[in-house]
């Protein structure tokens, strides 16, 4: 499956774009920022859902990074939520595996790294532009 790279930039996503050129991505790419910035719950998707289920798609890690203060604590809770966000992969896709690290650089930068099925997938959070920007 061919997609175009979306990184958020403040504004509920963007095209990715280097060198001039939009960055295309095979895969998984997309997933870790779908899960982590996909919505509060009112994803046009969710409406398709029966009344009932239990598997409506709702966003935990945006919301997380917005409210954090750049600490060991908020790093645990951006952890937490990511997992959160991630788990319907290791649910819906037997094998998955799923690790997060968070680490934090500076007062404004905390690196975002998330390994699905042994491919690396690194973001920088800046919570005053309140953006994240992939690492290649």
């Amino acid at each position: 499956m061919i997609d175009l790279l979306i990184i958020e930039t403040g504004s509920g996503g963007d095209l990715f774009m280097q060198g001039g050129d939009l960055v295309a991505v095979m895969g998984l790419e997309n997933q870790p920022y779908l899960a982590m910035f996909g919505d509060d719950g009112s994803w046009w998707g969710n409406f398709l859902m029966a009344d009932g289920q239990d598997n409506e798609f709702v966003s935990l890690t945006e919301d997380v990074l917005n409210k954090i203060v750049l600490n060991s604590n908020g790093r645990l809770k951006v952890e937490a939520a990511i997992n959160q966000d991630l788990a319907y992969l290791t649910a819906d896709v037997p094998g998955t595996t799923i690790t997060i690290e968070t680490k934090i650089v500076t007062a404004i930068r905390m690196d975002i790294r998330i390994t699905i099925n042994g491919k690396l997938f690194s973001y920088s959070w800046n919570p005053n532009e309140a953006s994240l920007t992939p690492l290649f």
